[in-house]
């Protein structure tokens, strides 16, 4: 069955950190992961990968669902009330997603999502891109 997975990144975090404290920007994070665990499946894993980004685990998921699941967190994430961080504070992720091909290593599994991510940071941000 297909398994799919994305890397997600928190835009422009290096600002939230800068601009707000990184107490501010670590309740950022925390907001965000909560956020995310409550809108996944209980089958898919998810976790902090590095700094701000995250990695999903999507099994039994086909890139254009993955994508979907994405998007969906992508709006709630954006559609939260940050103010209570700091007034005008909005936070956005982007994601790159990919479905595991066989035979794959985990290094070009990782690399094809790392690359969808950069593309979806490059047309803009604030989007799901898919390798």
């Amino acid at each position: 069955s297909p398994c799919s997975i994305a890397l997600i990144d928190l835009d422009w975090f290096k600002r939230i950190n800068d601009t707000y404290g990184h107490p501010t920007g670590d309740e950022v994070l925390r907001t965000f992961a909560i956020t995310t665990f409550a809108n996944i499946r209980t089958i898919d894993r998810f976790g902090r990968y590095g700094g701000e980004e995250f990695l999903l685990v999507m099994p039994d998921t086909p890139s254009d669902g993955a994508a979907k699941l994405l998007e969906r967190v992508r709006l709630i994430i954006s559609g939260l009330d940050w103010s209570a961080f700091s007034p005008g504070m909005r936070v956005t992720i982007s994601a790159g997603v990919t479905t595991v091909h066989p035979d794959e290593t985990p290094d070009t599994l990782l690399a094809r999502a790392d690359g969808a991510l950069y593309s979806a940071k490059a047309q803009g941000r604030n989007q799901i891109a898919c390798a």
